[in-house]
């Protein structure tokens, strides 16, 4: 689900914080080159831009507390990454809270990684890239321009080399260390490296990496830090390993400690150009009115391999009493929580929770580590392996801890049927087409493909609590970014709620 795309609003030299040190005699100096020991020291710097991050983070795709207003920043560590003639460019991670929110209270801080690159006003122009100036500083010798590192030639140069060298970086209260999948290993990197940011990122930020002679990687960086291991890399890290071709290998990523914080900071892999993903292949095709059930039916099967891969390297554990307990009280408590935000859920409400008492009372599957988001948009066909998943972080709005656990594979299946169901009501909200039957075909041509793969059909009790516990997600989702798309997830919950009427029960 994309979310709409927000002007990026900036700062000009004459309304920055000024820093007030004692004046350098500049008349010699390059008016592109940087001093950097004329500077105030890093510390001071970062200290004065934060008024200007907390203006420029709520328009950014990756900003997860939009709506709450312009965020208290402080900064909680850095490091640089490199240091050149004309420009620097520095790690930071900063803590962003509610605005009035109480400093002891953890629930309404996060933790951000935004890596600068810092250099003279002159000489970015031509080169500055849509969006990525932060703001501009006033020190002695002249103005520094701040932008967005993942936004700038100079910026992911730097990213990428930290994997690269295989040297990390070292700051003030943070860390950072590479690692590779292939340990000795060089990266396919050289000096005809060229890079670009990947378009329409939300949770992270992503750079496509292409070398002349070597096959094209992605580095993404996280922007959320959380303390734990990242799922996106211990899975795929996983799956490569065991050589799956259901993901583009993992190359290398990198480890980042800041302050009680130690999580992954970046990953690296192939990258598969020129490919479509499943959600506009989809979408392309249910309005045009062609089949999809033969790769739908691919795509089941896909997604069952890489539930048994994962499987049989992470491990499975029985979805005793407890566990299945503690899932069911998560999904009411979102309910509960999405209700009071979205009065509109309100009339679901008792079904869906007369839902989750039913399926808590049948057999589940053996609980393991699962992908966590999956939608049609997390997956692509490449020509020579078939769909390709992607994207294994897990949903975005749960804490890192709850995605770290193993889960329900259900939950990937619902996802995906959500998604199906996502394109005909995209189809009938953009252009007034119906496509039910087409989401309908889709969706069993799914779920048949799965069954096939894994060896036994999905419990319909189970899979249906699990997809409306995704619709209530895309409610809330839908409420906050598009409210004209809220309808598809009311629907989606009003024909489940029918459907477990019909069969006399609630599930």
């Amino acid at each position: 689900m994309d979310e709409p795309s927000s002007p990026v609003p900036s700062a000009s030299a004459s309304d920055a914080p000024t820093i007030d040190t004692a004046a350098i005699d500049t008349a010699e100096i390059d008016a592109a080159a940087i001093d950097v020991t004329a500077l105030p020291p890093l510390p001071e710097l970062l200290d004065a831009l934060t008024d200007q991050l907390a203006a420029w983070m709520p328009a950014q795709r990756w900003y997860a507390r939009k709506g709450t207003g312009t965020p208290d920043v402080s900064i909680r560590g850095w490091a640089p990454l490199r240091v050149a003639d004309d420009h620097l460019t520095v790690l930071v991670v900063l803590a962003a809270a509610v605005p009035g929110s109480d400093p002891e209270d953890a629930s309404a801080r996060t933790l951000y990684q935004v890596p600068l690159v810092l250099r003279r006003p002159d000489e970015s122009v031509g080169r500055r890239e849509e969006g990525s100036e932060v703001g501009v500083l006033a020190v002695p010798g002249g103005p520094l321009r701040v932008d967005d590192a993942t936004l700038d030639a100079d910026g992911r140069a730097a990213l990428i080399a930290t994997l690269v060298s295989g040297d990390g970086a070292l700051g003030p209260s943070l860390a950072l260390a590479s690692h590779r999948t292939v340990p000795d290993g060089p990266l396919p990197l050289g000096r005809a490296m060229r890079s670009r940011p990947l378009s329409g990122e939300q949770s992270n930020s992503s750079m496509i990496i292409e070398t002349e002679g070597a096959s094209p990687l992605i580095l993404k960086l996280f922007r959320v830090l959380q303390h734990g291991q990242n799922p996106d890399v211990v899975l795929q890290g996983a799956l490569t390993a065991a050589g799956s071709t259901r993901v583009a290998p993992l190359v290398g990523s990198a480890t980042i400690r800041v302050g009680g914080v130690r999580t992954q900071s970046l990953l690296a892999q192939e990258f598969l150009p020129d490919v479509e993903d499943a959600w506009r292949t989809a979408l392309r095709l249910a309005l045009a009115g062609e089949d999809f059930t033969g790769p739908a039916q691919e795509l089941g099967a896909a997604v069952a391999e890489v539930h048994r891969d994962l499987a049989a390297a992470l491990g499975t554990v029985p979805a005793e009493g407890a566990a299945v307990a503690e899932m069911v009280k998560q999904m009411r408590s979102r309910l509960m929580e999405v209700a009071a935000e979205v009065p509109r859920l309100s009339a679901h409400r008792p079904t869906i929770e007369a839902l989750y008492a039913a399926a808590a009372e049948v057999r589940w599957p053996p609980l393991q580590r699962i992908h966590g988001d999956l939608h049609l948009g997390q997956v692509l066909r490449a020509p020579d392996r078939g769909w390709v998943l992607l994207d294994f972080e897990g949903e975005p709005l749960r804490p890192l801890a709850q995605r770290s656990r193993p889960d329900c594979p259900l939950r990937d299946v619902a996802g995906m049927l959500r998604s199906l169901d996502y394109v005909s009501g995209a189809v009938a909200h953009e252009h007034a087409r119906d496509a039910a039957a087409w989401t309908a075909a889709s969706r069993s041509a799914f779920l048949a493909g799965y069954g096939a793969q894994s060896g036994q059909a999905p419990d319909p009790r189970v899979l249906a609590a699990f997809e409306a516990d995704k619709a209530v997600y895309e409610a809330l989702y839908e409420a906050r970014n598009r409210p004209d798309w809220l309808p598809i997830p009311l629907a989606a919950l009003e024909r489940i709620s029918a459907a477990a009427a019909e069969a006399g029960s609630a599930g």
